[in-house]
């Protein structure tokens, strides 16, 4: 586990305790040598007894105001310490990007961070106004219906007819206002057949209290390995400066977490990248983002699906590819100097679920000799880095197990549809 010495002074202080985060926390480490201080509501296996993490918790019932209060208290005490060493801000969720962003002049006063202006972040956060937007620079998108559910508790109100062809897929139009929502039978997406499902769905969300719009989507077919990923680094001035593309191998089934990917191989997809440049160059954009899109198997069409205004869970791909993300989030806020674009070009096998299976779940043959290549040179799972740390190295073979049965039980057997 290398810890050079840094050869620029900066403290990271991150919202979140996911893998996303703890992956740029060690780069971080493995390049500048820095400890990240994490704020969160609670520890998980994820960030749970790093040597290279210093948590501070919250609390687990805390509020958005409390949980703002203990990261400027943090903040704080830090620069009264080292009152010349820069606070480098970072976050990994939806509803965090979102609290950073609407408080963004009282944080600007203690820590650095990319800054996007609530509406920025609602043109790209909101999957409506992503759809339009893609349109408007002639990037597929599936067919969409908006169904506004605002007026639910109006008398008389029914939603919106649906105009698009069924199997179609359901899902919160922004995100971070479904993100804490909690009611039975709440989904991160779901996946309707017939007009009836989508009206049985409109009565659970309803009586769950979803007041937002939700999108209904066509269904682009094909099983998870027609998932592509592109994560990069937007600075100061509007250059995608870091950036990496892969092909999604197996994604979780659980109903709650479906469409997450467990496993992907890096591979450069030039356009894919260029895409990313257009869309992130057509607004007012600064940060990391991830963009996730699918290849349709009928016609080799590329459609983009949505952005998430934030790094994402599996972005440690794009830094073992090349693309160096911390590398680029340092020379743009600490530093302040204009990097050469990079462009993430090495092939890795990037996988949080045991390998082992992969070679069931991947059902095309050229496919899958190419991960039992990648496999044979080494497999990049982000929390695998502090040597010696048995604890954490136990967390990560039970993690492999727990997802291991949730394949056996939502997804047993591998289809050309991933269903």
């Amino acid at each position: 586990m290398p810890s050079p010495a840094p050869d620029v002074a900066f403290r990271p202080v991150f919202l979140g305790t996911d893998p996303g985060t703890y992956g740029l926390a060690r780069a971080l480490h493995e390049s500048y040598g820095v400890e990240t201080t994490l704020v969160s509501r609670g520890q998980t296996g994820a960030i749970a007894h790093s040597r290279i993490l210093r948590p501070v918790e919250a609390g687990h019932d805390t509020g958005r105001a409390q949980l703002l209060a203990t990261l400027l208290a943090e903040g704080r005490a830090a620069r009264e310490r080292e009152p010349d060493v820069p606070l480098l801000l970072g976050c990994n969720s939806d509803s965090h990007t979102d609290l950073i962003a609407q408080h963004a002049e009282e944080l600007g006063e203690v820590f650095a961070f990319p800054r996007m202006s609530p509406r920025t972040l609602e043109q790209v956060a909101d999957k409506q106004q992503f759809g339009q937007l893609c349109e408007r620079l002639g990037l597929p998108t599936p067919r969409t219906t908006v169904v506004r559910f605002g007026d639910a508790d109006r008398p008389g109100w029914t939603p919106e007819p649906v105009d698009v062809t069924y199997p179609v897929v359901a899902k919160p139009a922004n995100s971070a206002h479904f993100e804490n929502l909690k009611f039975p039978g709440a989904q991160k997406v779901w996946f309707l057949q017939t007009p009836q499902e989508w009206e049985d769905l409109v009565q659970v969300l309803v009586a769950g209290g979803v007041r937002q719009d939700f999108l209904v989507q066509e269904h682009i077919p094909g099983d998870d390995t027609h998932q592509l990923s592109i994560v990069g680094y937007v600075d100061r001035t509007g250059r995608l400066t870091a950036v990496a593309t892969a092909q999604v191998l197996l994604g979780e089934h659980d109903p709650t977490t479906v469409g997450n990917p467990i496993a992907m191989i890096t591979t450069p997809m030039p356009e894919l990248m260029d895409a990313a440049e257009r869309i992130l160059g057509a607004v007012d954009y600064w940060g990391f983002a991830n963009i996730d899109a699918k290849r349709d198997p009928r016609t080799g069409t590329i459609y983009y699906m949505e952005v998430n205004p934030r790094m994402g869970r599996n972005s440690f791909y794009a830094t073992a590819a090349g693309a160096d993300l911390a590398g680029a989030l340092v020379d743009d806020l600490v530093r302040g100097v204009d990097r050469e674009p990079v462009r993430g070009t090495d092939e890795v096998l990037y996988s949080i679920v045991s390998p082992a299976v992969l070679p069931y779940y991947v059902r095309d043959g050229a496919l899958r000799r190419r991960v039992l290549r990648a496999a044979r040179r080494g497999i990049v799972h982000p929390l695998l880095y502090e040597r010696g740390n048995w604890r954490r190295r136990a967390y990560v073979m039970a993690n492999r197990l727990n997802h291991a049965k949730k394949l056996a039980r939502f997804y047993p057997r591998p289809s050309a549809t991933g269903f």
